[in-house]
């Protein structure tokens, strides 16, 4: 028997849930249209992860995992094409859980929170962080985009709020962003295009859930 026969009389005999996951690891990652790139809250960026994953898109599963998790896993500094085949032996068949509902997460604090994934029968405790990071971006002539900056350990070390007296306003001070333009002189204040503070969602780290 053919082995493409071979898999669909094993398909066959597996029940609906089991029958897509099969499908799902056998035909690859889906080329519909993506969704928005986001990290402006837990929910967005699991999303964006589960996206990312579901594509087999290594820069942007690279791009949601917080600098703790990169060192988990061991990809630190590692280039995002040479750390997905990295990530997918350590965790094979993670694309499946690109198609899993992203739930409301559970605020842990203000910087933490929890997911708890449904995918194909079981649960995937999925843990996020928000960072906080200066950042420039800026143009070269020949239009490439740079975007110098670095992870904030201490955010008011980079902030100072102040508020106003009675006007019920306040003033947000930025601490002076140094950064590196290699091959440049200068960089002409046009060619700016965004300077300051970001917080975003990342992924902390999964695993499989525990049953109550």
């Amino acid at each position: 028997m053919r082995p493409s026969a071979i898999l669909l009389a094993a398909a066959s005999t597996l029940p609906l849930g089991g029958c897509c996951a099969l499908a799902r690891g056998l035909c690859g990652p889906d080329t519909t249209p993506w969704v928005s790139v986001d990290f402006q809250s837990p929910e967005a960026t699991a999303r964006t992860f589960l996206e990312a994953l579901r594509r087999d898109d290594p820069e942007v599963v690279y791009a949601c995992l917080a600098r703790d998790c990169r060192q988990e896993l061991g990809v630190d500094g590692v280039a995002a094409q040479l750390a997905w085949p990295q990530i997918r032996t350590q965790h094979p068949y993670l694309h499946v859980a690109g198609y899993a509902a992203v739930p409301p997460a559970t605020r842990l604090g203000p910087d933490a929170a929890r997911l708890r994934i449904a995918v194909e029968g079981a649960e995937i405790e999925v843990d996020l962080v928000r960072q906080t990071k200066w950042e420039v971006r800026y143009r070269r002539a020949d239009g490439a985009l740079y975007e110098p900056g670095a992870l904030v350990a201490d955010l008011a070390a980079q902030i100072a709020l102040a508020p106003a007296n009675g006007d019920e306003r306040s003033t947000i001070t930025l601490q002076p962003l140094r950064f590196r333009h290699d091959g440049l002189d200068a960089v002409p204040l046009d060619a700016i295009e965004f300077a300051g503070v970001v917080r975003e969602w990342r992924v902390r780290r999964w695993r499989e859930a525990t049953r109550p």
